[in-house]
């Protein structure tokens, strides 16, 4: 099995804030991670041998996947997050249920977990196991981080900024019509990450090139 670290609240041994963290995991995130072979491990089950700061960091960067509850906006949860945000590896981020998530973090896909209502647990659980098989196909999570690297790749890029440009263009002339499913959902991609650009300055270059040669090829076959 894979490791899946879980970056959550904890507080103290018996305090409320652990008990919910210990009902998400047990009846949310490990019957999800059991299922498609993932140990989950969180950072109060970690052997106090070494430095537990240093240990946190290692499987951050190290595990195939990470789970963040981003719930009561605890700033440790913020700091490890943002490790994981900057080497571009498979995340999932969750949060309680009306809970507001932070503006810098609004554009990310965030799964909504209310513990006190099954139906909602059911759903949550099945969300998060459709991200991991998205990972598993090999797709790669964007963030503000790796969207900001973007950023400078476009501005000092004009021509592959134009390139761009003309594509969308070509996109945009056809009739929606013209395009299949697996087309349409390449396009609502592409959107989601415009609104990239418009919030952080960038969009992921590399995947939306990818995105766009498969839908004009498909485009110029009919």
């Amino acid at each position: 099995m894979e490791d899946c670290f879980i970056i959550c609240p904890l507080g103290g041994a018996h305090s409320e804030i652990r008990k919910k963290s210990d009902k998400i995991l047990r009846h949310v995130f490990q019957p999800v991670l059991d299922k498609n072979d993932y140990k989950a491990i969180r950072a109060d089950q970690i052997p106090k041998v070494g430095l537990i700061t240093t240990q946190i960091i290692n499987l951050i960067m190290e595990s195939p996947l990470v789970i963040a509850d981003l719930t009561d906006s605890n700033p440790n949860v913020f700091y490890e997050l943002a490790i994981r945000h900057a080497i571009r590896k498979p995340y999932i981020q969750v949060i309680t249920k009306g809970q507001k998530i932070p503006f810098d973090l609004s554009g990310i896909r965030t799964i909504e977990i209310d513990i006190t209502d099954l139906d909602n647990v059911e759903l949550a659980k099945k969300e998060i196991e459709n991200q991991i098989l998205e990972f598993k196909k090999g797709h790669i999570p964007d963030s503000p981080i790796s969207v900001a690297s973007s950023a400078r790749l476009l501005q000092n890029d004009s021509d592959l900024a134009e390139e761009i440009a003309e594509r969308l263009s070509y996109v945009g002339q056809r009739h929606y019509s013209d395009y299949s499913y697996s087309d349409i959902q390449k396009v609502d991609l592409i959107e989601r990450k415009l609104w990239g650009f418009r919030e952080f300055g960038s969009i992921s270059l590399e995947e939306l090139n990818s995105k766009l040669d498969l839908i004009i090829e498909n485009l110029n076959k009919k």
